[in-house]
């Protein structure tokens, strides 16, 4: 059972790797995979990678610790991707901050409908396994787990982008 399941998040993963390639590409204003950034953006996101790091290996060590005390509040699946996701949100998280996210040829309105479709897939899935009684089984937190971080991502970043549109806007009227 286990070989089937590794196939499949394995097949998962690549579809979502293809995926994510088109909608760079639409994200981007001249239709070019790569994103491009100035040079100060891309020190800022040499630094971002290097605190998501660091993330990444902090709730690493969380994860340890709680394996060790035999607490079990989501599955192994879930908490290896949590991991990933820490050091997402700081990396995505410091990039926001020091105006080092977008690329100076990402097009933000087709982003923010990416995201939001992206956001919203996510949360339907946790909506169906909230109603089918399979989000949480025995008091763990199953597969559908990792679409709940996902929808947790894209509202941390949205709110991020928001505070922070704003908060430029304000300072270029001053």
């Amino acid at each position: 059972m286990s070989i089937f399941r590794s196939v499949g998040v394995a097949s998962g993963i690549l579809v979502g790797l293809i995926i994510c390639i088109f909608l760079i590409k639409y994200m981007n204003r001249d239709n070019k995979l790569k994103t491009e950034y100035d040079e100060r953006q891309e020190a800022v996101r040499g630094k971002g990678y290097t605190f998501g790091f660091w993330g990444c290996m902090a709730s690493a060590t969380l994860v340890m610790i709680l394996d060790c005390g035999g607490f079990e509040i989501a599955n192994r699946f879930v908490m290896d991707f949590f991991i990933i996701f820490v050091g997402l949100i700081v990396q995505v998280t410091y990039c926001i901050w020091n105006d080092g996210y977008y690329g100076i040829n990402t097009n933000r309105k087709r982003f923010y409908i990416i995201s939001i479709i992206a956001a919203l897939c996510n949360l339907l899935s946790v909506i169906g396994n909230i109603k089918g009684g399979s989000f949480i089984v025995d008091g763990v937190l199953q597969d559908s787990g990792v679409n709940f971080l996902i929808v947790v991502l894209f509202i941390v970043i949205g709110v991020e982008l928001i505070i922070k549109e704003r908060i430029d806007h304000e300072e270029s009227q001053a």
